[in-house]
């Protein structure tokens, strides 16, 4: 696994992470912006983005967005990045096949 670790001010000059998911499609060098879990107070997201012909996911956290008077307008501190990089894993876009239950026809 490829890893490269970028400074906060790097990542904001590409973009990273957007305002809002839906900016993806707004930004060339955004491909993706993806839910990864919901934490307690925040939910966790990865964007995929180009830097250069190479492309890199990074995780970070992002206000709820469910208007659950519980949470409130609650915002991570610095998406939850701890210090002045964070770091970036080198990513490839490719066909995954997934298991899966599904019921069953009647049989009948």
């Amino acid at each position: 696994m490829t890893v490269r670790r970028y400074t906060r001010q790097e990542l904001a000059a590409i973009g990273v992470p957007p305002a809002s998911p839906d900016d993806i499609q707004y930004d060339p060098d955004l491909l993706a912006d993806e839910h990864v879990t919901t934490l307690k107070y925040t939910s966790r997201r990865r964007t995929v983005f180009r830097d250069g012909l190479e492309t890199w996911a990074v995780e970070y956290e992002a206000r709820l967005d469910t208007g659950d008077y519980e949470v409130g307008d609650y915002a991570p501190e610095d998406y939850g990045w701890h210090g002045d990089t964070v770091e970036a894993v080198k990513v490839e876009q490719r066909p995954v096949t997934v298991m899966r239950w599904v019921p069953v026809e009647d049989e009948s």
